[in-house]
């Protein structure tokens, strides 16, 4: 009888343990529980566990500027599809168009004739005088003129002056072929003949280069006389040209 109870009771006490084996592999979600027929509870055995998700580094996005063209590319090692991803093109800026469009239409040297106004400065004068150059398209397309251009006097003694420019403000001037409405405006301040104790100046030739231009033209000054010539005066200077108008 003895005997009997004590096989029960192990029978018991191994069927507690291996109930308790299995509601704990329940609990962390794993596999199956074997029991072994000595009484003693087999470990547990984690079966069909995932391995742990490994996150794949993707190569940070690359920018390959071409000068006209940002592209990004992007590489995905993950599972999901790489792709590139193309901006749209730089544009120029307003400016840089307008410079261009400029630079285009810019009347040429080539294209321009240069006279003498009506009219003519007072070379006796003790105030500042006005000497003009008038210039005419005479080519076979539109074109424009805008800012300053250079003007040198080449005395009789081969003396150089460039002249300063004056304050004014520049505005664009559009010349269709052969329009003449353009014009050069030189202020100048003459020396009376009777004139002592000064720096004479006396004009015999002027170079003028258009604006943005590198050639120039060459005209005889048809006026005679002197000028005013303080050398280094560029604050307020007497002699000066204005920027191209009407």
């Amino acid at each position: 009888m003895l005997e009997e109870w004590g096989t029960m009771t192990a029978k018991l006490n191994r069927a507690v343990r291996c109930t308790a084996a299995v509601l704990a592999v329940v609990a962390l979600g794993a596999g199956a529980t074997a029991c072994s027929g000595s009484g003693s509870a087999a470990p547990a055995t984690l079966s069909g566990t995932a391995a742990p998700a490994t996150q794949s580094s993707s190569q940070a996005p690359t920018s390959t500027d071409t000068g006209s063209t940002t592209t990004l590319s992007s590489t995905s090692t993950g599972g999901s599809s790489g792709g590139v991803s193309t901006q749209g093109t730089r544009r120029p800026t307003d400016a840089a168009n307008a410079s261009s469009s400029a630079a285009s239409s810019r009347c040429h040297t080539s294209e321009l004739k240069f006279s003498w106004s009506a009219g003519s400065p007072d070379m006796n004068a003790t105030n500042q005088q006005i000497a003009e150059v008038t210039l005419t398209n005479s080519g076979g397309r539109t074109c424009t003129l805008y800012g300053f251009p250079g003007v040198r006097l080449i005395s009789k003694s081969g003396e150089t002056w460039d002249l300063p420019r004056s304050t004014d403000k520049a505005s664009t001037i559009t010349l269709k072929p052969g329009d003449g409405t353009a014009s050069i405006t030189m202020t100048i301040l003459p020396i009376p003949a009777n004139t002592t104790d000064t720096r004479p100046f006396a004009p015999s030739k002027v170079l003028i280069t258009p604006p943005d231009e590198t050639t120039h033209v060459t005209l005889d000054w048809p006026y005679g006389g002197a000028l005013w010539h303080r050398a280094g005066t560029t604050s307020s200077p007497e002699t000066f040209v204005s920027p191209i108008g009407f």
